[in-house]
C-alpha cells in the first residue's frame, strides 16, 4: 500500500516505522526538526520493555519524508491509499489543505487521536466519506526526534469506517499493519471503540494530571476515584447511543480497572506528560469535550469536572506562554 504518515512522534513513529519495515510504501508528512532529522539519522523504534535503552525494533535509514504533500505525492507514484494522522488535535484544522492534496478517490484517512474529536475535524476537510475513524493503543514516547521507544506489547489500531462496518480499504488497511506486526481489526463500531479507549485513556491523563500519578497510583490508591470517572465516561457515551458493554466484558467499567491493571505501573499519557511539563496540551480536545459532551446529554460527570477544575488554569497559563 501507499501510505503517508502525518507526523513521526510517538505513534507515528511506531506506526511509520513498523510498515515500511514490512514493505509497504510509507510516506512521512512533517516539518521543522523532525523532517531535518529524519533526513539525517533516520527513523528508530525502541522496544522500552526491558527498561533503557531499548532495543532496536526497527530502523529506517532513508525514510520518505517531506514538508509537502505534493512531493509525497509525486515520490510515490499516486495519491496514497491510506492517510494515517498521528498529530496533535490541536494541529488538524491546520492540516486541511494537506489533507485535500493527498486524498484521492478512495483514500482513507484515520484519525488516532485520544478523545472524541478528532473524526470531526478530518471530516471538515475531507469528507466523512474518507474518514476512517481509527483507535490505537500503544505505550510509545519519543526518546529524540527520529526516535521512538515502545513500552509493552507491539500495540494496536482498530480502525472502520464512518457509517460502521467493514470495506474494501479497511480490510487492507488491518492486512498491512497485521504484516507490520500490529494489532489490527475492524470493530463492530468504531464509535462504541473510540469510547471505550476515552473510558480509559482520558480518565487516565486527567486524573494522573491532576494528581502528578502514574497509572500504578491511580490502580491502587485513587482506585475508587478511577472507578468513578470511567462510570461517568461509560454513562455518557450510553446517553449519546453507543454501548460500550460486548459479550466478553459485559462491565465496561471492570474492562476499563482490567486494562489499567495490566498496564506499566510508571505509565503515562501524552496529555498528561505535556501538562507536567507545563506545555499546552490535548487537555480541551480530551478532558473538556468530554465534559461538554457529559452537559450535552444532561449526565453528570462529578470527578472529571473536578479534574478539569484542577487542570483549566495550568493549561491556560501554558497556552500563554507558547
Amino acid at each position: 500500500m501507499r501510505i503517508v504518515v502525518i507526523g513521526a512522534g510517538g505513534i507515528g513513529g511506531w506506526l511509520g516505522a513498523r510498515l515500511a519495515a514490512s514493505g509497504q510504501q510509507i510516506g512521512f508528512l512533517v516539518h521543522g526538526g523532525t523532517l531535518e532529522a529524519l533526513r539525517l539519522e533516520g527513523l528508530t523504534l525502541l522496544d522500552g520493555s526491558g527498561g533503557e535503552p531499548g532495543t532496536v525494533t526497527a530502523r529506517i535509514e532513508q525514510p520518505l519524508a517531506s514538508d509537502d504533500p505534493d512531493r509525497l505525492v509525486d515520490a510515490l507514484d499516486g495519491r496514497p491509499d491510506l492517510v494515517l494522522v498521528t498529530t496533535k488535535v490541536d494541529a488538524l484544522p491546520a492540516l486541511a489543505p494537506a489533507l485535500r492534496r493527498l486524498t484521492g478517490p478512495g483514500t482513507g484517512v484515520v484519525s488516532t487521536q485520544n478523545g472524541i474529536s478528532a473524526p470531526g475535524l478530518l471530516a471538515d476537510a475531507v469528507g466523512e466519506e474518507h474518514v476512517l475513524p481509527g483507535v490505537a493503543r500503544v505505550y510509545s514516547a519519543v526518546v529524540s526526534r527520529g526516535t521512538v521507544r515502545t513500552i509493552g506489547s507491539v500495540g494496536s489500531l482498530a480502525l472502520g469506517e464512518w457509517g460502521g462496518g467493514a470495506s474494501a480499504r479497511a480490510t487492507a488497511a488491518v492486512e498491512a499493519l497485521e504484516a507490520a506486526g500490529i494489532r489490527a481489526w475492524v470493530p463492530d463500531s468504531i464509535w462504541a471503540e473510540l469510547w471505550r479507549k476515552v473510558s480509559f485513556v482520558v480518565v487516565q491523563g486527567a486524573l494522573g494530571a491532576a494528581t502528578d500519578a502514574s497509572i500504578g497510583v491511580l490502580r491502587t490508591d485513587l482506585r475508587d476515584a478511577f472507578t468513578q470517572a470511567a462510570g461517568e465516561v461509560v454513562d455518557v457515551a450510553a446517553a449519546l447511543g453507543h454501548h460500550l458493554a460486548t459479550a466478553r466484558a459485559p462491565d465496561p467499567v471492570a474492562a476499563v480497572l482490567a486494562m489499567a491493571d495490566a498496564q506499566p505501573a510508571g505509565a503515562t499519557t501524552s496529555m498528561q506528560r505535556d501538562i507536567a511539563a507545563g506545555l499546552p496540551s490535548e487537555f480541551d480536545a480530551q478532558l473538556g469535550a468530554l465534559c461538554r459532551a457529559g452537559d450535552e446529554a444532561g449526565v453528570p460527570t462529578p470527578v472529571l469536572d473536578l479534574a478539569h477544575a484542577v487542570l483549566a488554569p495550568r493549561e491556560a497559563a501554558a497556552r500563554s506562554r507558547a
